[in-house]
């Protein structure tokens, strides 16, 4: 099982990326949603990346930026903003 090293959260409160170590050196992200229905009422995975198989959570960081459209977003509207 992966081990979670970071969590990158939407600021909705509902979506986020996870940043994992899946062992042996190799890392990657998932991304997750939050599901409101009242049988639920927890995290569900949106899209997993288990090809995502990068060299340190730096890498996998990037490449979700790179990939998960609203992290792209959110990412070029902070560069902006600098």
């Amino acid at each position: 099982m992966a081990a979670v090293m970071r969590v990158l959260m939407h600021p909705d409160g509902k979506r986020r990326v996870l940043i994992v170590d899946r062992g042996g050196g190799r890392f990657g992200y998932e991304e997750e949603r939050f599901s409101d229905e009242p049988d639920e009422l927890c995290w569900l995975p949106q899209r997993q990346f288990p090809l995502c198989v990068c060299d340190s959570p730096e890498t996998a960081e990037r490449e979700a930026r790179a990939a998960v459209g609203w992290l792209m977003a959110l990412s070029a509207q902070r560069e902006s903003n600098d």
